[in-house]
Formats: structure tokens, sequence, C-alpha cells
């Protein structure tokens, strides 16, 4: 009868590194599986007839009369002394001062109507506008041109300066960086990443095909014949 675990191909992985893994498989991999289905069994127990009735238990004998408790003797008492006791008093007072203060205020609207709006009219119409005219036309608006034109010609030649030191300075530095980079570093990191390719990319495709792929089958393989993989 032919041996399920070897491969008659080229390729398959030799007996003196299939029966250690397998060795290996049914020392650690299968009482650590039998420690988890214990667990697993026993925390659905512990779930199932132990803290759900738990749970249900403290909601309804606990949750539940303590919350109705806290509403009919806390909240609802407080709510109907505040709303009685502060609320509605406060809110008479309020209206009582609001219509004091309307008595109390009358003189002085007749007043700022009658006396101070037509004064504060005449002094704007006849001192402000025509000293904020006078400094507007004599001051702020050459003041204002001349930092204008001064901002102007500052942007105008910081402009000139920066393009010309862009053109002679920094893009003269910038193809010389470029060349050395591609010429060293960049031809460098090419060498290296030729050799990465023809050296350890192939090892690493090795190993995983010619050794961890068939041993992890092997384990695949074992547990499923112990039945312990679903």
């Amino acid at each position: 009868m032919p041996n399920p675990y070897v491969d008659d191909r080229s390729d398959a992985v030799p007996a003196w590194i299939v029966w250690p893994v397998k060795a290996l498989a049914f020392v650690v991999v299968l009482p650590f599986r039998l420690l988890w289905e214990g667990l697993r069994i026993s925390g659905r127990f512990l779930l199932r007839y132990v803290l759900r009735p738990l749970a249900w238990l403290w909601e309804h004998a606990v949750v539940i009369p303590l919350a109705w408790l806290w509403r009919h003797l806390v909240v609802i008492p407080a709510s109907w002394l505040w709303r009685y006791l502060i609320v509605v008093p406060a809110r008479w007072l309020w209206r009582g001062i609001v219509t004091l203060g309307r008595w109390l205020a009358w003189p002085f609207v007749w007043l700022w109507g009658a006396a101070i709006l037509p004064a504060l009219h005449a002094v704007m119409r006849w001192v402000v506008v025509p000293v904020a005219e006078f400094l507007w036309v004599w001051l702020l608006a050459p003041v204002g041109r001349a930092i204008i034109w001064f901002v102007r010609t500052g942007w105008d030649g910081t402009t000139w300066l920066g393009v010309r030191f862009y053109r002679y300075v920094l893009r003269p530095i910038g193809v010389a960086l470029a060349w050395l980079w591609r010429y060293t570093f960049g031809a460098l990191f090419r060498g290296l990443a030729y050799a990465w390719r023809m050296t350890v990319t192939p090892a690493v495709r090795w190993l995983h095909t010619q050794v961890l792929r068939p041993a992890a089958q092997a384990t695949r393989d074992m547990l499923g014949a112990l039945g312990l993989r679903r």
C-alpha cells in the first residue's frame, strides 16, 4: 500500500524532515488543541448556565427595582420641587423686574430720542464727517498709496531676484544632484536590487516550495487523520 505522506515526485520532502514535523505536531499541537477545546466547552457552559442566569437575575432583581425607586422617589419629586419652588417663582419675579425696568427706563428713552440722539447726529454731520474727509484726503490716502507703491516695488524686486536665483543657482544644483544620483547611488541601488532578485528571492521561493509548504501539508494531513482538523 503506498504511503500517503511520501511523494514520489522528484521534489518530495525527505522523510528526515517529515517525521520530526509529525512528531512535533503530535507532541505540541495535540495537547494545546485538546486544552483549547476543553476551555471552549467550559466557557460555553459557564456562559449558558451561570453568567446569563446571573445577568437576568441582576437585571430583574436589582437594576429594574432600583430604576423604579430612583424615578418615583427622586426624579419625579425633584422635578416637581424644581418647577413649583424655583422655576415658577423665578418666572414671576423676572416679569416683575422687566415691568419695573420699563417704567424706570421711560424717562431715559424719552431723553435719548429728544436730546441725545439729535445731538449725536449734529456732531456726526458737522464735526466727525468733515474731520474724517480731511484726514482721508490729505493723510490716509497719500500714505496708503505710498505703502502700496513700496509693497509693489518690493514684490517686483523680490520676484526678479527669486527668478534669477532659481534659474542660475537652484536649477543647476538640482541638475547636478540628479546626475549624481542617477550615475552613483541610483546605479548602486539598482545593482543591489538586481543581486537581491537573483540570490535571495530564488532561495526564499525554494525554501517555501520545497520545505515549508510540504511540512505544512504533512501537519494538516496528520491533524486530519487524528480528527483534530475540521
